[in-house]
This record gives C-alpha cells, sequence and structure tokens, in this order.
C-alpha cells in the first residue's frame, strides 16, 4: 500500500510541475489496434485490492496502442522513456484468486518487468507468451516474479495468486 502511496505521490508531482522533454500525459480508454516496438524494463507493484502501480522505462513509437495502459492514468515522457503509471485493469479477481495479466502486443528489443505482490500473496501460477522466461523470488516482504525476454513479439504474461487471511 506504501508503494501505491508513493506512486501516487510521485505521478501527481510529475503532472503537475513541468518536466524536460517531451512528455505526454494521458488517459487511455479505448482498444488501440496499431503495435509499437523498442524495449520495456518496469516494475510493476500490486496492492491488495489488485491496483498496480508501473514505474520503469518504456521506449516505443506508441505508448498510447498499449493493451496494459488502457484504462491507467500515467505519464511517459519520450525523451527519457520514464514511465509512471497507475492501473485498476491489469488484474481481475474471479472467486477467491486473484488473476493479473499483462499484454503488449509488439516487438521488443528488450522485455524486462518485475511483479511486486502483495505481501501476503500466495503463488499459484505462471505463464508466459513463447520466447519469456521467469522467475520468483522473495524480496523483503514481497514475492517478485521477474519476466524477460530479448527479441520478442506479442507478449503476454498471467499470474494467478490468492491473498492469504
Amino acid at each position: 500500500m506504501a508503494f501505491v502511496l508513493l506512486g501516487v505521490i510521485a505521478l501527481f508531482a510529475l503532472a503537475v510541475s513541468p518536466a524536460l522533454g517531451d512528455d505526454s500525459v494521458a488517459s487511455v480508454s479505448e482498444d488501440l489496434g496499431e503495435s509499437a516496438s523498442g524495449s520495456i524494463v518496469l516494475d510493476v507493484y500490486l496492492d491488495e485490492v489488485g491496483r498496480a502501480l508501473l514505474v520503469g522505462y518504456l521506449e516505443t513509437e506508441s505508448a498510447e496502442a498499449l493493451a496494459f495502459l488502457e484504462n491507467s492514468e500515467y505519464v511517459h515522457d519520450v525523451v527519457t522513456g520514464e514511465l509512471y503509471a497507475l492501473s485498476g485493469g491489469l488484474t481481475s479477481i474471479p472467486g477467491d484468486e486473484t488473476r493479473l495479466e499483462f499484454e503488449a502486443e509488439a516487438e521488443w528489443d528488450e522485455f524486462h518487468l518485475t511483479f511486486y505482490l502483495p505481501a501476503d500473496a500466495k503463488l499459484l501460477s505462471v505463464s508466459c507468451s513463447e520466447g519469456l522466461e521467469y522467475s520468483v523470488a522473495e524480496v523483503e516482504d514481497s514475492l517478485a516474479v521477474e519476466v524477460l525476454g530479448y527479441e520478442v513479439e506479442g507478449v503476454e504474461v498471467a499470474i494467478d495468486y490468492n491473498l492469504a487471511g
């Protein structure tokens, strides 16, 4: 929860202060079928209700076309590649488990994501599209699922987990 609060503060600070470079501030809610290419390196912090704070770097020609940014509020600096986003659309809660689905239809030179699950999460399964590999580790009080791939296209990651208590 602290990560989400820090993210909101960072997102607010970036949105209200002028930054160097060409920034784009957007809220995307429609399905855009275009594809992008480049590299993506993100840390994704999830809270207990499934909201996600995404922090990292995104080099692409068209950030607006990426499915994981739909229904998100984000700030993307196209010069530095920095991305800060808040999203409630990456997870769903069918029954007792939470399902995270991350999708980025594009050609990626580098794809590196680390998902930090809530502290009381119990990992049930991880599935990735072809060309991606994942590892799981305990990091401080979170479970971290790291997904990595090079020269991949049309990436999809699905993570199922339960929240204890």
